[in-house]
């Protein structure tokens, strides 16, 4: 049911004090509730609020970049084919703190009324033709939690009060406000979200970063899934420079096959709690890196970019070095016509990009756990 901008004010209070769409007996006091809430969960509780026949329901991606406890479900509308459809996300956190309506830019930004002890903001933005539609979000800032609902796929070209949404504002407002989103909340919360219909998973591994030993398969792993381009990657196997790096040494190998911008080129990623012997303390002091090499800063100690020109024959080859202090990693590149200077070296070798793989916390001797269960032709298929 479509809701006017009329009906807001009522809603705000009405979803204060709870709704009777819900279990209203197992609301919990203050968020305190008996157990942690699940994806399913606060999809339950949103069904009440958005509009019937969601071409999708699933949990909201999440990864290492979001914060502990970051929680939420994603509906898909009017989805089809190659479309997904519109997105509403409905989302849980810890609090947050800082100024929200800093910069609305194209859109807009506005603190709305709210129970006491609760800050309700709303915020959109509006449609760049052939690039974004725009978007609508609402947050709600509780002492212990943030709740946030966020809408896109339609165009947003005014304050969305003034138009005729799928999912509008007013009911955007009562979902944020309604009081069986907490992140603890009762076994009969929890219990709506195991019984909802249509719902469909994809609640990620609550062990996936835990940080456990890399192996060879691993620090591969975080190549592609750093890099991207998954169907470009051929003859994945360990990498026999390992010897070189001594004791403890990880490493793979793979087959590039390039494109129009880089050369086709055999890699291998490799980390040690050492240097191999053949590489001096300072990188750009090692002989066969003489006059070809650079130095730059990094956040886990400094990179090196070190080439040898010259084809495959003649030696030629690029590494990418940085020393952590407990260990060194390392990224080369031949199988291809290395160029003499250092413009043309970086540009072909990607050094512009993997400069930043070197400070990835998953290209070491550790890694997030879920590299270990990487499957790199499941990546292949999923993206044809």
């Amino acid at each position: 049911m479509r809701r006017t901008l009329l009906a807001v004010p009522l809603l705000l209070v009405v979803a204060a004090c709870g709704t009777e769409k819900g279990p209203v007996a197992d609301l919990p006091v203050g968020g305190e509730g008996e157990v942690p809430i699940t994806q399913a969960a606060i999809a339950a509780v949103a069904v009440d609020h958005l509009p019937g026949h969601p071409s999708s329901m699933r949990a909201t991606d999440t990864d290492r970049q979001d914060p502990d406890g970051f929680l939420g479900a994603d509906f898909r509308y009017r989805g089809g084919g190659e479309d997904d459809g519109d997105l509403v996300r409905v989302t849980l956190m810890p609090p947050t703190d800082g100024e929200v309506c800093v910069d609305a830019g194209a859109g807009g930004c506005e603190r709305l009324d709210a129970p006491g002890g609760t800050e309700l903001y709303l915020l959109w933005g509006e449609v760049e033709p052939e690039e974004d539609p725009g978007y609508v979000s609402v947050l709600l800032r509780r002492a212990h939690e943030d709740v946030a609902v966020h809408a896109s796929g339609e165009s947003i070209v005014q304050d969305p009060r003034r138009m005729d949404l799928h999912v509008s504002v007013a009911a955007m407002l009562e979902l944020v406000q309604d009081d069986r989103l907490h992140r603890r909340v009762t076994q009969g919360v929890v219990d709506a979200g195991e019984e909802l219909e249509g719902w469909g998973g994809g609640e990620p591994d609550p062990h996936a970063y835990d940080r456990v030993a890399s192996n060879d398969e691993a620090i591969t792993s975080s190549y592609f899934l750093f890099h991207g381009g998954y169907l470009s990657y051929s003859q994945v196997r360990s990498s026999p420079l390992k010897e070189e790096f001594g004791p403890g040494a990880i490493g793979g190998r793979f087959h590039h096959d390039g494109d129009r911008d880089q050369p086709t080129s055999d890699i291998d990623i490799l980390a040690a709690p050492q240097r191999p012997s053949w590489l001096a303390e300072d990188p750009c002091a090692t002989p066969r890196f003489a006059g070809h090499c650079q130095r730059f800063p990094g956040h886990r100690g400094p990179k090196y970019l070190a080439w040898v020109p010259g084809t495959e024959a003649e030696g030629g080859e690029v590494w990418m070095f940085q020393d952590r202090g407990d260990e060194v990693v390392a990224i080369r590149s031949a199988g291809w016509d290395v160029p003499e200077t250092a413009y043309d070296v970086g540009l072909d070798s990607e050094w512009f990009l993997l400069r930043e793989l070197l400070d990835d916390r998953n290209l070491g001797l550790r890694c997030d756990r879920e590299l270990l269960d990487f499957d790199l032709e499941q990546a292949k298929d999923a993206g044809r």
